[in-house]
């Protein structure tokens, strides 16, 4: 009889610095169904000094580097940061990583990026009001912001961000935003929506997730993309 599955919480600080050595490896249908959506986005879009929040091991801010563009990349774990920095030096590309804690504010001026992309992050984060109206603030009039998350909708009826190593399954904190509270806070920041896609397990790339795990669930949202641009100052 084989040994039953541990369950662990674990906060999410503790969660990504024991994922930062695999995270790059797991078969992730929440990422496959993001990047679907979220590459030919960045590919219409001009920019040309980018912010990445929650940078993670840097698979946006590495592509975004690539194309030329300016990256500043910050993530509150040491791990993750750790891999996106081997990443970058193992692609020959420059990238501003910092270690910081986006909650109290971030350490940028006002108006300094053209793009702004928080990718996976906003989940994790208990109040984002204050985090949205940073994110407005730094990023310059006419930018854009691309924020994609685990989709609300998951959040609510309880499923988690969540990762397997060996035999101890690690559940990470989420809490319930809605769809409205996003798209709410962005426009009462000065933005402007362009753009929102609401992604179904059915979406999915085959090969992601099980025939059980899927049957039944083919119309459960897992993925919420948000495109926006800040509004230009009256002349």
């Amino acid at each position: 009889m084989s040994e039953r599955e541990a369950i662990q919480e674990v906060s999410t600080q503790e969660g990504y610095a024991y994922w930062a050595a695999s995270y790059d490896q797991e078969n992730n249908a929440l990422i496959a169904v993001e990047e679907a959506y979220v590459n030919p986005i960045l590919a219409r879009l001009p920019f040309k000094r980018v912010l990445d929040v929650g940078t993670g091991t840097g698979r946006h801010a590495l592509k975004l580097a690539r194309v030329g563009a300016n990256v500043t990349a910050i993530d509150q774990s040491l791990e993750m940061l750790a891999v996106a920095r081997q990443r970058a030096q193992n692609d020959n590309l420059s990238i501003d990583f910092q270690r910081t804690s986006f909650d109290a504010g971030l350490p940028f001026a006002d108006s300094q990026f053209d793009l702004l992309i928080c990718a996976l992050v906003l989940c994790h984060v208990s109040d984002i009001n204050k985090t949205v109206g940073e994110f407005a603030r730094v990023l310059q009039p006419g930018g854009y912001m691309l924020i994609t998350d685990f989709h609300p909708d998951s959040v609510q009826v309880g499923w988690r961000t969540q990762f397997k190593q060996e035999r101890t399954r690690y559940l990470l904190p989420n809490f319930p935003h809605t769809r409205d509270t996003y798209l709410e806070l962005i426009t009462d920041n000065g933005l402007s929506i362009l753009n929102v896609l609401d992604s179904p397990l059915r979406e999915v790339p085959e090969g992601y997730l099980s025939a059980e795990l899927l049957h039944g669930h083919e119309e459960q949202l897992l993925s919420l993309v948000i495109l926006a641009q800040k509004e230009e100052r009256e002349p």
